[in-house]
């Protein structure tokens, strides 16, 4: 099935490897980076890694969870750093080229700390197709399961390549990047916010684990949403969890993953039911869809 795919998903690689050198462009400007999967609770984390840093140097916290003001110490490498005794980490949800593995296995670049925060595919993929459905007219959820491969946009084959090429890059970095499970996360959240400043050059304590905790919660992240802003990054569960997938579509996506995916990063093919990935957690889910 995938020779069936062979020339569009040709011509997305290409593209990516001819332009997509976000990790090198911006290496000399940041101390890190967070990188993420569409829809694998981004705003979530970063919110409560933001609130760590910012409470172990004693600076102001980000204001909101979305929007420009909540990227003061993790948001676009491009922006200016705000605090200059503050670490600045680029966040982006970046489709690397994988001449920046080629020449990483020949020791020609090395790269910053990275954080890579992924999530279950299904899972993710469903959120995008909640939040984007009517906004990107993106049609009945079984002609989206099953769309070709393109050049443009977010769908199955968007996450597939993004976690084959981000773990061929793991290979070639083994220590330089950091795998990050948004399941993990969820499951223990104080551990992980831990390990990933520490990745980053920032040993916390746990009065700063305290000022993530604080703000871990659904209806914290919801009461500090910027109202100038307009994304919603955490949705109304019950309308949520009512989007779930078919048995025509898990069979499409099951086999597409069999078939194509390389760095499943422990995930399996199998899909899950949404609802039941969460189970176990002693936290209220936070199902972030950006």
């Amino acid at each position: 099935m995938r020779d069936a795919y062979r020339l569009p998903l040709l011509a997305a690689d290409v593209r990516d490897d001819l332009s997509r050198f976000h990790l090198l462009h911006y290496a000399d400007r940041v101390d890190g980076f967070l990188i993420s999967g569409h829809n694998s609770g981004t705003h979530w984390l970063r919110f409560m890694l933001s609130h760590a840093v910012a409470h172990h140097l004693q600076l102001p916290p980000p204001a909101y969870s979305s929007g420009p003001q909540s990227d003061v110490y993790i948001g676009h490498a491009r922006h200016k750093r705000t605090f200059p005794q503050a670490p600045k980490i680029g966040s982006s949800h970046h489709m690397p080229s994988r001449l920046v593995a080629l020449l990483g296995a020949m020791r020609i670049i090395r790269l910053p700390p990275v954080v890579l925060l992924v999530r279950r595919i299904p899972d993710s993929l469903l959120s995008y197709f909640f939040k984007w459905r009517e906004a990107k007219a993106l049609g009945p959820l079984s002609d989206y399961v099953a769309r070709q491969p393109s050049a443009q946009g977010v769908d199955l084959w968007w996450f597939i390549r993004f976690f084959n090429r981000w773990g061929l890059l793991k290979r070639v970095f083994p220590q330089s990047v950091m795998v990050v499970r948004y399941e993990d996360v969820e499951r223990d959240p104080e551990i992980w916010i831990r390990r990933i400043w520490a990745h980053w050059g920032v040993e916390l304590d746990d009065a700063d684990l305290a000022a993530a905790m604080a703000v871990a919660s659904r209806a914290v992240v919801q009461a500090k949403l910027d109202p100038a802003y307009g994304e919603d990054i955490a949705p109304d569960r019950a309308a949520r969890m009512a989007c779930q997938y078919g048995p025509t579509e898990i069979a499409v996506l099951e086999r597409r993953l069999e078939q194509s995916l390389r760095h499943a990063f422990g995930y399996g093919t199998a899909v899950e039911a949404p609802e039941t990935s969460s189970r176990g957690s002693s936290r209220e889910p936070v199902p972030m869809v950006a």
